[in-house]
């Protein structure tokens, strides 16, 4: 917040300056209320006015602390200001990809801005791992919660966006936890074509020698 507070741009919006300042002291019902007279300025602006004032804004918070997005983005201020300037902003300009991303329409912004869009990239890679971390999160208690063809074209479609992902460093991180659920998914397939219904798959993955968190023993001393 001290970093929004801090950038000379604020000037332009007094009331907007206000609402943040009490903010950042913690004094919330105080924020929420001075934040009244800045929404009534905001209905007086043209639209290129609010445009300039979203595009500030979320370009900042790209740039910012998650916490400094939980402090400014109230409820008033998206639904009054920013989500119907994003909503009016795809409709003059249905080749930017900015809205959309601000809107976390981040298929339509990649194929809109495609590897310049790498902040929506990384939000589609991370949903994909987040789709396969779900489907195996129980996996240590025979629970498998997802469709094995599914969750193949899943590993196929995110293997190929990574491909677009510029940083070296995230797209190392990407094919590692690729890898690691198409191991895993293998290994749970060939374990439900055995013949034995006795054995867990955790036992089976220990017995295969097949090493994964969940297989890992601990031991607690009292």
């Amino acid at each position: 917040m001290q970093e929004l507070l801090n950038d000379p741009y604020m000037n332009n919006y007094p009331e907007f300056r206000t609402f943040c300042e009490l903010k950042s002291l913690g004094l919330r019902k105080q924020a929420l209320a001075a934040m009244t007279p800045f929404l009534k300025t905001v209905e007086t602006w043209s639209f290129e006015q609010r445009q300039e004032f979203v595009s500030w804004l979320y370009t900042h918070d790209e740039s910012s602390e998650r916490s400094d997005s939980y402090n400014v983005f109230v409820h008033s201020l998206v639904t009054n200001v920013l989500r119907p300037t994003l909503i009016e902003w795809k409709q003059r300009f249905p080749n930017d990809p900015r809205p959309h991303r601000w809107l976390q329409e981040y298929e339509q912004a990649f194929a809109l801005g495609g590897v310049t869009e790498q902040i929506a990239v990384q939000a589609l890679m991370d949903k994909k791992i987040h789709a396969l971390w779900f489907a195996f999160h129980h996996i240590n208690e025979d629970l498998y919660l997802g469709e094995v063809d599914e969750d193949r074209g899943i590993i196929m479609e995110a293997r190929q966006l990574n491909e677009s992902v510029l940083s070296e460093e995230k797209q190392v991180e990407y094919e590692a936890e690729l890898s690691y659920y198409s191991d895993l998914l293998a290994d749970w397939v060939t374990y439900t074509q055995t013949e034995s219904k006795d054995e867990s798959f955790l036992d089976w993955c220990e017995r295969n020698e097949r090493n994964y968190p969940f297989t890992e023993s601990y031991y607690y001393e009292e």
